[in-house]
């Protein structure tokens, strides 16, 4: 924190002199992240005992204009009182620097945002359960029992990589230019936009890889496998499962039984196959699935029944289908979809 601050506090009587440096120095670690849980308890008490003070930290607005008035009038208010004792010349030296240092702030502020945004997630799953997830990217993550995931707040302008320890069945948003990367076990399974299933587990060295829609291009991590477990890269094509049971078996990729698809996508939402279903029936599954409102005119749908296989599809492929069958029209707003027109009367 900028040394004019600490002057005045001085001159103010506003805070002890042996105590002012280390307030500025938590102050100034606060703002920059870097403060300890012991540290920012002594800062907060600081401030709970100085109420006129207001935390700069404790800012959430998005717009920029906005933070610098609620900069400027904090410190403001701050230096007022001294203002009084100093010539003009003063005021003008004072006022340049709560803009400069309100320019400090923001840039510190707006930096931290932006590094907030990087952040890893690890998503934990619990034994017997399903737990959705969905990505940046709008791709869908079924974790399995207590399985782990792991990925960042925003993909990097390459790649899509997450880490996965346990099962999960993956619905890859489809982008050529981005792709989608999971380090699992001792394999590296890369695909652009595709649905499968993954299963590995850490203290068996074992994984499976269950495909159920594209092709999912599989290759070991060398530093993880030895032996012949050590194979080139392999593409699994749909109704394929690539296996390795432990680090010294050979590598089998076979054909998927039909009881083993059913097993990897049971619990999960990833079935939208309909069959002369009613609208309101195809509209609940699409909202659970998508995590997403629908508004629209259901008397006007009443009638509707409708029969489509949109599983494996993205929310936008699923509305153009749906939409298409009762000549409706559709707009998305945020996590908000209204339907309108058409209808089956």
């Amino acid at each position: 924190m900028p040394h004019f601050l600490s002057l005045y506090d001085r001159k103010m009587g506003n805070m002890p002199d042996n105590n002012n440096e280390n307030i500025e120095i938590l102050a100034q670690k606060m703002l920059l992240g870097t403060i300890t849980e012991s540290e920012k308890i002594v800062l907060e008490k600081w401030y709970a005992e100085n109420p006129s003070q207001t935390p700069d930290w404790q800012l959430h607005d998005d717009s920029k204009g906005l933070l610098e008035a609620r900069l400027y009038q904090g410190i403001k208010q701050r230096i007022t009182p001294v203002r009084r004792l100093f010539p003009a010349w003063a005021k003008l030296a004072a006022a340049a620097s709560v803009l400069i240092f309100s320019s400090i702030l923001l840039t510190i502020y707006f930096s931290s945002k932006d590094k907030g945004a990087n952040k890893q997630y690890s998503i934990v799953g619990a034994e017997g359960h399903i737990r959705k997830v969905l990505l940046p990217d709008q791709s869908i993550v079924w974790l399995k029992g207590n399985s782990r995931l792991e990925y960042p707040a925003r993909f990097s302008d390459s790649t899509r990589n997450v880490v996965l320890h346990g099962e999960a069945l993956f619905e890859v948003a489809k982008d050529r230019k981005h792709p989608f990367i999971i380090l699992a076990g001792n394999y590296s399974t890369r695909v652009v936009g595709t649905s499968f299933n993954i299963k590995e587990n850490q203290k068996l060295q074992s994984f499976k890889l269950t495909v159920l829609t594209g092709k999912v291009l599989v290759s070991p991590i060398k530093n993880n496998v030895a032996g012949p477990g050590l194979v080139p890269s392999v593409m699994v094509t749909p109704g394929k499962e690539f296996e390795s049971l432990n680090k010294i078996s050979p590598v089998l990729v076979t054909t998927t039984q039909p009881s083993a698809k059913a097993t990897v996508v049971q619990g999960t939402e990833y079935v939208m196959d309909f069959e002369n279903t009613a609208f309101s029936e195809v509209k609940n599954r699409i909202e659970h699935k998508f995590d997403v409102t629908i508004n629209s005119a259901d008397a006007a749908y009443r009638t509707c029944a409708l029969s489509a296989d949109v599983t494996d599809q993205s929310l936008d492929n699923t509305l153009k289908v749906i939409c298409a069958a009762i000549g409706a029209r559709y707009t998305i707003m945020n996590n908000k979809i209204t339907i309108t027109g058409g209808g089956c009367n």
